[in-house]
């Protein structure tokens, strides 16, 4: 409770302090003290500030405090990417939890406006959206910016890179003139400060400094590839290596994207891709997906990443070199959040990309450190450490009753010792994890043998032996699309330019709605019930 009265000496609404309490906030951070006072004093604010430090909450919650204080009565946040309005959108849903009138909306591309038009026609103090949908409402007059008392332009370098600049200045001209404006930025080039001058009425700058560009929470590193090397065969030993639960890997293009996705699917690590071309509907499903995932690698462009804000992303790989050296403190910051520890992997092929992980060194102020890329001996040693761990764990914890001593007595009377009883186990479980050191040999064309399932449904993809596709690629989207267990899937029988897959009847109806607009071996595919079969 210590922790919480330095957010209970910014913020004085109750409900407020409740919502951010149950979101796990306890202490605020260097941009949330500095800007919350500044924010409802309504002052104009350019404040730079890495991603990771808290900045939807540092204009989030005191915008909302206002807004239920009726001293507001409208608040646009422009933001570069449909996934990072919806993020903001979400995180300040997550803070309005217990305050009553405050209605929402995000609006962006990709989605039919109509039903924009509608939500907003209802009535909403809060929208959420990126310049060009923003500027089509506006002319529209759907959008009517005199009732607008607050503008947050979040992540304003991005969306200048991206040519938004014109989209942004028709924005704040259609403000009224007595509007507060708040802009966030990562760094302050050139157009940045020409739209402060042209826009903000003096304007209270915030910075953020730190010893480090990056956060100290993350492990950096980066791995030297000889050459002749394959990196795709290096980075699937090194996800053996590593295991990581939930894993972003970054690539410069949607070609490369999609290319990694294809190789990673014919190992034994699933993978979804994200980038640009992706339709939104589907984009939304991988990153829902993603966030509620046990385990998953999600393989994106730097575009598509802006929205992902997930704390427990455990490891961070560049595989390829970032094209600016700001991009890559965006990347690595996907990790180490939330008071968690995280790792940074950069994989490096030749002298040139080596003398840009250097400059990389030199901007960031951070040790990256070099190792070597494990053998199949150190993956092995790590896995009996985890698995030893775990064996010790699940001792310590097991009741007397969970222990099956009658099939204890069974092998004893078989006559196997302790010792064989254990190394037989150990087998078991050694076959059923260890994969080899990835490879990136093609599958064989060969059919799994499947049961049909007991009261299974059938689902038909338009996939087929023409696109080269493997059961065993069709298994793994079915998995990654529903989080299903391997055992919910049973027949699948691959035709020319189709297939027939039997599935579990409780996964059928999330199967087909994932599936439908889903990237298969780089086809788009349609699913749908095989036979017109239809659930109750």
């Amino acid at each position: 409770m210590g922790q919480m009265s330095k957010f209970n000496e910014l913020l004085k609404n109750e409900q407020l302090l409740h919502a951010i309490s149950e979101q796990g906030y306890q202490e605020p951070t260097e941009i949330q003290t500095k800007a919350i006072p500044l924010v409802l004093a309504g002052h104009d604010i350019i404040a730079k500030s890495n991603t990771g430090t808290g900045k939807t909450a540092s204009f989030g919650l005191p915008l909302i405090q206002q807004i239920s204080e009726k001293q507001m009565k409208q608040v646009l946040v422009v933001c570069p990417t449909r996934e990072l309005a919806l993020q903001v959108e979400e995180e300040l849903r997550k803070f309005c939890k217990y305050i009553e009138g405050i209605k929402l909306v995000s609006v962006f591309g990709g989605v039919p406006i109509d039903r924009q038009i509608r939500a907003i026609k209802k009535g909403v103090q809060i929208i959420v959206g990126t310049p060009g949908r923003l500027n089509d409402h506006i002319r529209r007059k759907t959008i009517k910016l005199h009732d607008c008392d607050c503008v947050v332009l979040d992540e304003a370098d991005e969306m200048l890179n991206m040519g938004f600049r014109e989209d942004i200045e028709f924005i704040l001209s259609k403000a009224k003139p007595e509007h507060q404006t708040i802009l966030f930025s990562a760094t302050m080039p050139k157009p940045i400060r020409q739209i402060a001058v042209t826009y903000l009425k003096d304007p209270v700058e915030i910075e953020i400094k730190s010893k480090h560009k990056t956060v100290d929470a993350i492990q950096q590193i980066f791995y030297d590839i000889p050459r002749g090397e394959k990196k795709r065969e290096v980075l699937q030993t090194l996800l053996s290596y590593y295991n990581p639960k939930l894993c972003v890997i970054f690539c410069n293009t949607k070609a490369g994207v999609d290319d990694l996705v294809e190789s990673l699917s014919k190992s034994d690590h699933k993978a979804h891709a994200l980038h640009g071309d992706i339709k939104q509907e589907r984009r939304t499903k991988i990153m829902n997906n993603f966030k509620n995932a046990k385990q998953c690698i999600l393989v994106a462009t730097d575009i598509a990443a802006r929205g992902i804000d997930v704390n427990n992303i455990d490891l961070v790989v560049n595989y390829d070199l970032p094209q600016d050296n700001e991009i890559y403190v965006h990347r690595i910051g996907r990790t180490g959040r939330a008071g968690k520890n995280g790792q940074a992997i950069t994989l490096v092929q030749g002298n040139r990309q080596f003398n840009q992980l250097k400059g990389l060194m030199k901007f960031t102020k951070a040790e990256i450190t070099r190792q070597e890329i494990p053998t199949k001996v150190d993956i092995d040693a790590i896995r009996k450490e985890k698995l030893k761990q775990e064996i010790v764990s699940i001792a310590k914890t097991m009741s007397e009753t969970a222990i099956d001593f009658e099939l204890i007595n069974e092998l004893y009377a078989e006559g196997l010792g302790h010792q064989g009883i254990i190394a037989a186990l150990l087998a078991m479980i050694t076959n059923t994890v260890d994969a080899p050191v990835a490879s990136t040999t093609m599958p064989q064309m060969q059919k799994i043998k499947r049961p049909v399932l007991k009261g299974g449904i059938d689902i038909k993809l338009s996939i087929g032996k023409n696109s080269r596709v493997t059961p065993k690629q069709i298994e793994d989207a079915i998995l990654i699309s529903t989080q299903a267990e391997s055992s919910q899937i049973g027949k699948i029988d691959l035709r020319n330019k189709y297939c027939i897959v039997n599935v579990d009847k409780k996964i059928a109806k999330q199967a087909v709605s994932q599936l439908d607009g889903a990237s298969i071996n780089k086809r788009t595919i349609n699913a749908r019930f095989y036979k017109k079969e239809m659930i109750n």
